[in-house]
């Protein structure tokens, strides 16, 4: 007797677009559930995550009527996990305890039991992650066979769950196969019975074929709703299943475990599934990794030598890769000693909700998933960072401090007020990296760098084409898809991360297309620099002293919801003579983007340029002379920021797009939109000592 092991974990981010949810049910979730009730002698492990969940049984009763029913009868077994599906390795021990207890409360609850087992986030492990989830209560959990084969185990003996432990601490590891991951729903059901019936011969050890991936290829991936429900797959896949139970039995993996003693004892390596080891490198090194597995391809079975000792990066190579994945994690971890040190009570209650829907993996990586570059759910989790504070933070009193918040060695400053948090890197050009209006719970800097990336060539190499000759049954990462044509020609890349009251200087020739694209010379180095810090209880002073260019600018606040930023800046007679512009640089996003809610309005407001509606959206690009104040407005949201300066200046915009790759294809997304203040430094004396006051005030829009 061979047992079929199926586990389907369906979820969505925090944050996603309520038109998602309902696209992603009425496509994959609620079809795959209504078609396997069908089929009651057909058992299978069922997760969704905590966000999806609370969803479903809001807004979908049919679908929870319907899936109590098939608890009830066992056909249907609930696996928990992190509520809202961090990844439980790069959280505090005390919130991984407490999104999986939350998460197996939640089940409970609904269900009548409370579950055994966890669904892993983008399965990654970490060997110390035992003791942990021991404590929460977790008795086994899936991963992917690539994590035993790094192990040094071989695809022949992983017919079956492991053990392993952490100091002691037991839990049960089930190998989710690769090769079953790639045939369901891919391959015809005819297919998939065959390798079925070879694994009795091919398995040494154990006799279960494993499968755990998402629900959303039953559906959502594209292409994946016609070929799985109208062309019939997966009637064809139950009904193969159900002439084969003289000789398949399907299990849930709680079952399995009832049934069959375990295979062995192993200590899996730092690791998650094999597509995230090109994911989390560098573009560089994630390029040559993709393009070393295509030529092993070449050889076939040959190959496997070299494959299962052939590993990428680890997932948390993604703080590395990008600065502002790190922040975030960073800014939350800050979220969370907050909440751990309030006392007990309904604030800290609301607190941990916040902090847990912040940790939401989602945001905080890249891959063909992940949603680092998706602003909305990077808004989301900001916003739920500043809300978990806000909610343990009693304290009314402004404050300055200096704490190393990102961990690279060397402090920001922090300035609060009632209404605002503002986070200085002097390591970082001397530059505002993090601006939040609490009262709205907005990080008005929420934007992202646009970074190369090791996928980027192939809109060069490949053309732009619509559903594949195959009716759309490729897997995702085998397909190419351009949303739009020209792409490539948006491939700028940056040279660090954007943020706010970067100082540049500029050359008389540098042109808006120069500095958009990122081909012009900072001729002082600003920006590159790090400046020296000087912290009071008002403020803090950032001074950059060079050969003929010395900068001094200070951060101070003003009221709960503005600060002041006073520059003095020195330029000697060699660059004066030159020919510069001094530049102050704000990289910035609203909640809405750059969306119909969102737009400028300049001050004095005689700029004919922008009268049309979308000469002043946040998309807009363009050059105004004469420019003193500056409005960012959110009609949605209902919030602003204006930017006022002391002195009249000229005023480059324009918005920062990335190209990505998602399940869907290449894609441009809106990442911040980019505000340089330009001054004229010509003068007739042999030094200039230039002096602004930029004010900077956020507030609701009514």
């Amino acid at each position: 007797m061979t047992y079929l092991a199926l586990c389907i974990h369906n979820h969505q981010p925090v944050g996603n677009f309520d038109f998602v949810l309902e696209e992603a049910y009425r496509k994959s979730y609620w079809p795959f559930l209504r078609a396997l009730s069908g089929h009651p002698s057909i058992k299978l492990t069922l997760h969704n995550s905590g966000f999806l969940l609370d969803w479903i049984i809001e807004r979908k009763p049919e679908y929870v009527a319907l899936l109590k029913a098939m608890v009830e009868r066992g056909q249907v077994e609930i696996m928990g996990g992190g509520y809202y599906e961090p990844v439980l390795a790069v959280i505090p021990e005390a919130d991984r305890i407490g999104q999986i207890r939350q998460m197996s409360a939640r089940i409970h609850d609904v269900f009548g039991s409370a579950p055994s087992g966890i669904w892993l986030a983008e399965r990654v492990w970490e060997p110390s992650m035992p003791t942990s989830l021991k404590k929460a209560g977790v008795e086994y959990l899936l991963v992917d066979d690539f994590h035993f084969i790094k192990s040094g185990l071989s695809r022949d003996v992983l017919g079956g769950y492991y053990v392993t432990e952490d100091q002691g601490n037991m839990v049960r590891v089930f190998p989710g196969s690769e090769r079953l991951r790639y045939l369901i729903p891919f391959k015809p059901a005819d297919e998939l019975e065959a390798h079925l019936k070879s694994l009795k011969g091919f398995l040494k050890r154990g006799n279960c074929a494993i499968y755990g991936d998402d629900g959303e290829k039953f559906g959502v991936w594209p292409g994946t709703d016609k070929w799985v429900f109208e062309d019939g797959w997966l009637e064809s896949f139950f009904t193969k299943i159900e002439s084969s139970l003289g000789w398949l039995k399907p299990v849930t993996l709680a079952e399995y475990i009832s049934l069959e003693e375990p295979l062995g004892r192993v200590y899996l390596p730092t690791t998650s599934y094999m597509e995230m080891g090109e994911w989390s490198l560098p573009a560089e090194s994630a390029r040559s990794y993709a393009e070393l597995i295509e030529e092993l391809k070449r050889y076939g079975d040959d190959a496997q030598r070299v494959f299962r000792f052939l590993q990428g990066g680890q997932w948390r190579n993604f703080f590395a890769k990008y600065p502002e994945s790190n922040w975030l994690h960073k800014r939350m971890l800050l979220a969370s000693k907050a909440v751990d040190a309030a006392r007990e009570g309904a604030d800290k209650t609301e607190g941990t909700n916040h902090l847990y829907k912040a940790q939401s993996n989602d945001p905080y990586w890249h891959g063909v998933f992940g949603g680092l570059y998706l602003p909305h759910l990077r808004t989301s989790a900001y916003e739920n960072v500043i809300k978990a504070e806000n909610a343990v933070d009693d304290s009314a009193a402004p404050s300055v401090s200096a704490q190393d918040v990102d961990a690279d060695g060397y402090d920001e400053a922090i300035i609060r007020t009632r209404e605002l948090n503002l986070f200085i890197s002097p390591r970082q050009g001397g530059t505002l990296v993090e601006m939040d209006f609490k009262p709205s719970a907005v990080n008005f800097s929420n934007t992202l760098s646009r970074w190369q990336e090791g996928y980027h060539h192939k809109l060069t190499d490949a053309a732009a084409s619509g559903a594949d000759d195959d009716g759309g049954r490729k897997s995702i990462h085998d397909m190419l898809i351009a949303k739009e044509k020209g792409l490539e020609a948006l491939l700028k890349f940056d040279a660090a991360r954007r943020a706010s009251f970067v100082d540049r200087l500029l050359d008389m020739k540098t042109s808006l297309d120069d500095f958009s694209a990122n081909i012009y010379k900072d001729s002082a180095s600003l920006a590159d620099s790090g400046y020296s810090a000087t912290i009071d209880d008002k403020g803090v002073t950032l001074t950059r002293d060079g050969q003929d260019v010395s900068v001094q600018k200070r951060f101070s606040a003003r009221d709960d919801n503005s600060f002041v930023v006073d520059y003095t800046a020195v330029i000697g007679e060699k660059t004066r003579a030159a020919g510069h512009r001094f530049c102050v640089e704000f990289n910035l996003i609203l909640p809405c983007c750059d969306g119909p809610a969102c737009r400028y309005e300049f001050s004095p407001a005689a700029y004919p340029e922008v009268e049309a509606d979308a000469a002043a959206g946040l998309g807009s690009a363009g050059e105004l002379q004469g420019v003193n104040a500056v409005d960012l407005i959110d009609s949605f949201t209902g919030v602003m920021l204006t930017i006022e300066s002391g002195v009249s200046a000229t005023l480059w915009r324009f918005p920062v797009y990335t190209v990505s790759l998602s399940e869907s294809g290449f894609e441009k997304i809106y990442q911040g939109s980019c505000l340089a203040f330009l001054f004229d430094l010509s003068s007739s004396d042999e030094t200039l000592e230039f002096n602004n006051r930029f004010k900077v005030t956020a507030r609701k829009y009514v």
